[in-house]
């Protein structure tokens, strides 16, 4: 059964990002050095990672199953339509089920001022989705989740 969470708008507005182009190595304008640009999408939000924060997290009481974690960032101060400047959310994926969970995000106006932040209350299996292939779930995935 689908359970609705504070996290839920975020995944939405991700999940039909079309990418149109790639580049592991490239950097994008305001973004320190770790992170690392995978792709531009359709209204020209970039999209980052940030490999050096892929932590593996261990089962819990409310997950029986280890997950990897991995920040990324949306750069939209180039986006057609969209007020905030740039978003970075933590995803915490379980590799071998191809599931994920928007963790946390942060909202920022162009300016660098939070607009908004949201969490997930607690770290449960049920919340995990499916992460659809060729999607921005599956790109971001593996930085996390490495074949």
């Amino acid at each position: 059964m689908f359970r609705s969470h504070p996290m839920m708008t975020v995944r939405k507005m991700l999940l039909p990002f079309a990418l149109l182009g790639f580049s592991g190595e490239a950097m994008a304008r305001g973004w320190s050095a770790d992170w690392k640009l995978i792709g531009v999408a359709e209204d020209r939000t970039e999209v980052l990672v940030r490999p050096e924060s892929v932590r593996e997290l261990p089962p819990s009481a409310d997950r029986r199953f280890t997950v990897r974690q991995v920040w990324a960032g949306f750069d939209q101060t180039g986006a057609s339509g969209i007020d905030a400047g740039r978003k970075i959310v933590l995803f915490q994926y379980d590799c071998a089920s191809q599931r994920m969970l928007i963790a946390a995000a942060t909202d920022f106006t162009a300016d660098g001022k939070v607009i908004a932040r949201n969490a997930v209350p607690s770290d449960r299996a049920d919340l995990y989705e499916k992460v659809e292939p060729a999607t921005l779930g599956a790109t971001i995935m593996a930085t996390a989740c490495p074949a």
